[in-house]
């Protein structure tokens, strides 16, 4: 069962952030190790975008990149 949690985010962004493999139960379980939420979400999402594969195309590069950078 998940538990569902309010990220602070619109259906739109959760959408597009799950496509990218991003995890919100990861996202939270950081937050409740002490992390700080909006780092919590950028490593969340840093690991949705690597947990298969390393970055491959331009596209790919840009877009972990992006979030890195946020």
């Amino acid at each position: 069962m998940t538990n569902i949690h309010d990220l602070g985010m619109t259906d739109t962004k959760y959408a597009q952030l799950l496509a990218q493999g991003y995890d919100p139960n990861l996202e939270h379980q950081l937050i409740e190790f002490g992390e700080n939420p909006d780092q919590a979400r950028k490593l969340a999402r840093i690991v949705g975008l690597t947990q298969d594969k390393a970055p491959e195309t331009d596209q790919e590069w840009e877009e972990f990149m992006a979030v890195w950078g946020d």
